[in-house]
């Protein structure tokens, strides 16, 4: 019963992972005060509780600022919709004199292709090998590929795509296609291959899923990082200690090396401000061919020997760490 009011909530969400992260805010929120939100609504009025939101915010000021914002402004649109309301003016000054910009604390790189390569060759499983070939070829957001089912990629089409459903995506307004490269298609393809009448960490078969990658954005975190302290390309930055590669490099890689035009490369990306403009959606045909012609901008592996050389290291478990430059 504790748990109903955030779940009706939280269920007018359509977008999954848009969901998990307000839980988290929410249970965090829960844990500060004390007591569950249904119990702490009872008798509550706006200024008890904007001492409280205040106090929540001062309490995640170990988060980035982006980070500390958002959830403040979740607990913020959770009360809110339910009859308890901050004055405009005192939130507006709140947010003038205390909230501190958005901006990422981490300086953070896209990462170049030969240590792209040495990051991939050093992934412990196909799976996570097609899921970060996926996410540099199609410049995706990681929430938004590990929901894509195996029915929503085409492989028939020239390059293979990926319908990138509305409700998987930010804000369920990001709906598109999405393009693999040779490179990636092969490597999904490897991957779907490798797990059929496997089981997957819980034990559930994959046959038995629709997810093209059941496992959690923190699971995807982990691969990436394991291979990044295995390539040797685990450098942090000096303020935060934060990795300079990680999920979000993949979409800067996309963005710094497909070769498209403006607008194409941010309506891929999904950024909705494009999305209307572009014929991406309109006419992706045209957008798949502008795509193949600037393929080779996004391949990591190059010319068919380093490909063949590439698959043999994966095939036999030798995985080849240069030394750093």
């Amino acid at each position: 019963m504790l748990e109903k009011m955030k779940n009706e909530w939280l269920s007018q969400f359509e977008n999954e992972n848009t969901r998990k992260q307000y839980r988290v805010t929410l249970d965090q929120f829960e844990d500060f005060v004390q007591e569950s939100v249904s119990s702490y609504l009872e008798g509550l009025e706006w200024e008890g509780f904007w001492e409280d939101l205040q106090g929540f915010w001062k309490n995640l000021s170990d988060k980035a600022p982006k980070t500390q914002n958002n959830r403040v402004r979740v607990v913020k649109l959770f009360f809110k919709d339910h009859g308890i309301e901050i004055p405009d003016p005192e939130w507006g000054k709140f947010r003038r004199r205390r909230m501190r910009a958005s901006r990422p604390q981490t300086q953070d790189r896209a990462g170049r292709k030969e240590e792209w390569r040495r990051i991939i060759l050093n992934m412990a499983s196909p799976q996570g090998r097609a899921l970060y070939m996926t996410l540099l070829s199609t410049g995706a957001r990681v929430g938004e590929t590990l929901q894509i089912r195996i029915d929503d990629i085409d492989f028939d089409s020239d390059p293979a795509r990926i319908n990138l459903r509305a409700e998987y995506t930010k804000g369920g307004v990001g709906d598109r296609t999405v393009f693999l490269t040779d490179e990636a298609e092969s490597m999904l393809k490897n991957y779907l291959e490798w797990r059929r009448g496997k089981k997957n960490a819980a034990g559930v078969a994959y046959d038995e899923v629709e997810e093209v990658f059941p496992f959690t954005q923190q699971t995807a975190r982990e691969m990436l990082y394991n291979a990044l302290d295995r390539a040797g390309l685990d450098s942090r930055d000096r303020r935060t200690n934060h990795r300079e590669i990680h999920t979000h490099s993949t979409r800067k890689f996309f963005r710094s090396n497909c070769g498209l035009g403006e607008a194409l490369t941010h309506a891929i990306m999904g950024h909705r401000e494009y999305l209307d403009s572009s014929y991406l959606r309109v006419d992706p045909d045209r957008a798949a061919r502008e795509f193949k012609k600037n393929m080779h901008n996004l391949k990591l592996f190059g010319s068919e020997k380093r490909k063949r050389e590439s698959q043999d290291e994966m095939n036999v478990g030798v995985i080849k760490t240069p030394q750093r430059e």
